[in-house]
């Protein structure tokens, strides 16, 4: 009888010291928010500073890199009156003047079946871009895309977004791809392996690096790099595809294999260009491998479309907040607009600029309308749809409440919206407001970490976000 009791005082203080040691251990950075952080003694001690949240956001150092290198200009902003402060100008002479028609609307309404898209540009009429391309939809493809960061990784809220757009409009296929994923098996709207290429980013470009286009990255392969693609089972519009197509820089002469599912290799000769060149396939397909023998290929991205309808191109940039899009190459930008252009581009960014200190965003919203400024002179003939940040949560002792700083994010980007004369629409409040993000994790709609949605959330947040577009382009 002591034997036993013996073993089991042993194996209770075994187990208390396992869980003791397993709860210093940060579950949420190593396992990407699959396994949540847990103290056995925080309920018991909880701590009493106002902010202690743990996440694997982190503020773009492009951010901070570009405030320090415009100071003198957002301190006069920060300065300025509301009245004197109509006319900014930005690093590289952009000059952004604002056009309030309307006067923002500093709350919008909270209504789970539809919240406004806001309307500052210089028309009366909404989407005007979009809305004659769906016109045309019968005999052209309608393209949108949506630029952002970890929010909209792995294709979340894109996909059942697009998948709408596609039931309604027509069309087919995922659009963009890059040629390369750290994380394949996380999209469930297509599959992707790769081999031999190197992926140049914003975060890692140098600083004369001019290979700067909207998805904010490209690939640079070695001979013998090849990417497959393959349908998926997401939906009947995700399974094939009609048209594939190529955006390329190469150094050198080559070729360029299109292998389809039927085992057809489609070769296309390429001859050495410092310009940008397109090959596209018309062939119904569930599965492409784009290989080539050509060193040093550079890839702006593969698209996996149909031949009309809709696409929505996800371009999802983990930890970026934006700003980096005010150096985009527009010269270059223009020429794969020539192949590959836009009608609606949707900017998702914000929680990379977003900490629980600051109250006042002014400095990120001059950095942003330089991006927006940039993006319009690449695509002119798109509409531009500003959505802004979700709700964030924040751990206040034991207890989980929003974020509080969010609301001088919102009024940040709805200003930048305002002054970039685009639309916005406000995540925030569609989501239910201040405290929202405590009830969608208890649906189960967003991660661990109380930022990034789920795939399940994805498919909430591309219903509202839909009804909203919807309810715009029937005006």
């Amino acid at each position: 009888m002591r034997q036993s009791s013996k073993h089991i005082v042993i194996v209770i203080a075994t187990t208390i010291v396992v869980l003791l040691v397993l709860s210093y251990v940060p579950w949420s950075s190593i396992t990407e928010n699959r396994i949540k952080d847990f103290g056995i003694f925080s309920d018991l001690f909880p701590k009493e500073s106002n902010i202690n949240v743990k996440s694997n956001i982190e503020i773009d150092p492009e951010l901070t890199k570009f405030i320090a290198e415009n100071q003198q200009e957002i301190d006069k902003l920060l300065n300025a009156t509301t009245e004197t402060s109509d006319s900014l100008v930005c690093a590289k002479g952009d000059s952004i003047n604002s056009a309030p028609k309307n006067e923002p609307v500093i709350n919008a309404s909270i209504d789970v079946d539809s919240v406004q898209i806001e309307n500052y540009t210089s028309d009366d009429e909404m989407f005007p871009h979009l809305k004659k391309a769906l016109s045309q939809r019968e005999n052209r493809l309608v393209r949108i895309a949506m630029i952002g960061d970890s929010f909209i990784e792995g294709d979340i809220l894109c996909q059942d977004f697009r998948d709408t757009l596609q039931i309604r409009y027509g069309g087919c296929g995922v659009g963009y791809m890059a040629m390369h994923s750290d994380f394949p098996g996380f999209r469930k709207t297509v599959r992707q392996s790769d081999s031999g290429w190197t992926m140049h980013d914003v975060h890692n470009m140098k600083s004369n690096d001019t290979i700067r286009v909207l998805s904010g990255d490209y690939a640079k392969g070695s001979q013998g790099s090849r990417t497959t693609y393959k349908g998926s089972s997401f939906s009947t519009r995700t399974s094939s595809w009609q048209r594939s197509s190529f955006i390329f820089i190469a150094h050198n002469d080559g070729t360029i294999n299109f292998t389809t599912s039927d085992g057809t290799v489609h070769s296309f000769n390429v001859t050495a260009s410092y310009e940008p060149q397109y090959i596209k396939l018309d062939s119904a397909t569930t599965s492409l491998n784009i290989s080539s023998d050509i060193a040093d290929l550079i890839s702006l991205g593969a698209y996996l479309d149909g031949q009309n309808g809709v696409q929505l191109d996800c371009m999802s940039l983990r930890g970026a907040s934006g700003v980096s899009h005010g150096k985009l190459n527009v010269d270059l930008c223009r020429r794969m607009a020539e192949f590959v252009d836009y009608d609606l581009i949707i900017v998702e960014f914000g929680i990379n600029a977003l900490t629980a200190e600051q109250t006042d965003y002014t400095p990120y919203m001059y950095a942003m309308i330089q991006a927006v400024t940039h993006i319009k002179k690449c695509y002119p003939e798109a509409d531009i749809l500003i959505l802004g940040i979700s709700d964030r949560g924040f751990k206040d002792g034991v207890e989980i409440k929003s974020m509080p700083t969010c609301d001088a994010m919102v009024k940040a980007q709805r200003e930048l919206a305002r002054r970039s004369g685009v639309y916005f629409w406000d995540t925030r409040a569609a989501m239910g407001g201040a405290g929202a993000i405590v009830d969608w994790r208890k649906r189960k709609l967003m991660n661990a970490d109380y930022i990034h949605l789920n795939h399940k959330g994805g498919h909430e947040m591309a219903k509202l976000l839909s009804t909203s577009l919807f309810q715009a382009l029937d005006e």
